[in-house]
């Protein structure tokens, strides 16, 4: 192997994969470095939607949409970076299709603000499947572990709560047979195939620990004692920080206790590029979700496997409540989870954790449950075995059920919202609002998680690191989750991590091109 390359990226998630393409493409030679011995880090285990507006696919989605939309959501962010993504997303995205196998198609998936200025029902993006047979097996490429073999255009007409649950439909079926994969794992299938057309070189179990800088110039990386150059620089897309509990404990605001990514999300940007004078930003954020914990699921490694929560917080027939046993959120929000760090200003505790979802018969009747279910036949009972004031569940349970009733959520607006509806139960009367009334109940346990933290290295609008006072750090840039999010605090569109992923890779590889 060479000693030496134009380009070292690190991390073969979306954002790595799309900056070694481009870099490659440009006519750089390019290193990809994964650390584990999987491909696609958390890319290849999610739904694989990207969040793209401006997007060929489309029509009528202009610029100055896009951005009225982003500057409502992006809450104390840097405008020349939404900018500089707004810009990019389009041409990276087709970039993409023209130098892979990928072919994306547009999914009615709404906008998390669809009801705003510039919000919209058709930004989102899916790849449709690939076979990964030129490569191996999926089993052993990715850290799956679900039968990435539905396509999210199928699951929504269905309903939200079928996500990661094998559904029996002919298209399905003859994907399992064949072995084609869909969402994250076509992706990452797709753009490994891109990667290797265009001459890039990749390696596994290649842990970078640490940077060369030669004359302040980052000029190459070392894994372990081995020394490679980067002639023209080092892109960093190694993904978030959610499975290091020492940069949880300095960073984050809200606790992160279930992170749903593969257990390889360390932080090692974060270090690297501080190391070479990079400023760091928006580490206290994260892309927060609920989750379910399924004691008896683990990942390859053994590491616990935590559930993202869907019918527990969509469907009709629940309700969330805190230990006080009163309703705090809205719980089809998809920013729901923030309110489970919040805390209480005169105890200096956490205000709503722990938090239980309040389901009853029809709900189990209907939905899948996968978390900790404690039942009972009451809720006078339910709430003694959780440990809930039973006279104020009984209370809020009965204010909510009024409520559903109408198919009107005043305390909180739940069902209100274009997004809530399309993840409800398209077959319900209200898709997201129904009565708690009939026993036996359950509660399930909600817990903190995250699909990946936002803090990272500070970048300006072509990827390029920065330092503490704005200047760029010489042949360091970053990407996805690796860098400081553009986007927050809250998620404002589904696949934004991974539109954001495939944005900033591109302009990585172009950047550090030259």
């Amino acid at each position: 192997m060479n000693a030496s390359y134009d380009v070292v990226v690190l991390g073969s998630g979306a954002a790595g994969l799309v900056a070694a393409l481009t870099a490659a493409r440009a006519g750089s030679s390019v290193l990809l470095l994964e650390a584990t011995d999987r491909w696609g880090g958390s890319t290849a285990v999610s739904g694989g939607l990207v969040w793209a507006p401006g997007h060929h696919h489309g029509e009528d989605d202009s610029r100055e949409q896009a951005l009225a939309y982003l500057r409502s959501c992006a809450y104390a962010r840097e405008d020349e970076r939404v900018v500089a993504f707004v810009d990019a997303v389009p041409a990276a995205v087709r970039f993409v299709e023209e130098q892979t196998p990928l072919t994306f198609q547009t999914i009615a998936y709404p906008d998390t603000f669809a009801e705003r200025p510039g919000g919209r029902l058709d930004r989102h993006l899916e790849s449709l499947p690939q076979d990964p047979s030129g490569l191996g097996r999926w089993q052993d490429l990715f850290w799956t572990q679900d039968e990435p073999h539905t396509l999210m255009s199928e699951i929504l007409p269905i309903g939200a709560h079928v996500y990661g649950v094998p559904l029996d439909l002919p298209s399905v079926a003859e994907r399992r047979a064949r072995g084609h994969v869909t969402g994250g794992a076509a992706l990452v299938t797709g753009l490994l195939y891109g990667v290797d057309a265009a001459g890039v070189e990749r390696r596994l179990n290649a842990r970078v620990t640490d940077l060369v800088v030669t004359g302040g110039r980052v000029s190459g990386v070392r894994i372990g004692e081995e020394t490679v150059q980067a002639t023209r620089g080092v892109v960093l897309a190694t993904g978030g920080f959610e499975w290091n509990e020492t940069l949880k404990g300095h960073h984050l605001a809200v606790p992160v206790t279930h992170p749903v990514t593969p257990p390889i999300q360390h932080g090692d940007a974060l270090g690297l590029a501080a190391r070479a004078g990079a400023a760091l930003a928006h580490t206290g954020e994260s892309w927060a979700w609920p989750a379910v914990e399924v004691s008896a699921d683990t990942w390859p490694d053994g590491s616990p496997r935590h559930h993202l929560s869907f019918s527990e917080r969509y469907m009709p027939h629940c309700l969330w409540v805190n230990a006080r046993g009163v309703r705090f959120v809205n719980e089809s929000s998809h920013n729901a989870a923030l309110a489970l760090g919040e805390v209480d200003t005169s105890t200096h505790t956490p205000r709503n954790l722990p938090a239980w979802a309040v389901l009853d018969a029809r709900f189990r009747e209907r939905y899948p449950v996968a978390g900790e279910a404690v039942e009972a036949p009451t809720l006078a009972a339910l709430a003694e075995r959780i440990g809930v004031d039973a006279g104020r569940l009984a209370e809020t349970v009965e204010r909510f059920n009024a409520y559903a009733k109408a198919g009107e959520d005043p305390d909180f607006g739940r069902g209100r919202s274009a997004y809530e509806r399309a993840m409800g139960d398209p077959t319900a009367s209200y898709p997201n609002l129904g009565t708690v009334e009939e026993g036996p109940f359950t509660a399930v346990a909600i817990h903190p998680s995250t699909v990946g933290t936002k803090g990272g290295v500070l970048t300006g609008p072509g990827a390029e690191a920065l330092d503490h006072a704005g200047r760029p750090v010489p042949g360091l840039y970053a990407a996805g989750n690796a860098m400081a999010a553009v986007f927050g605090p809250g998620i404002s569109g589904g696949g934004m991590t991974i539109g954001n992923a495939i944005a900033w890779g591109w302009l990585a590889g172009r950047s550090v091109s030259g």
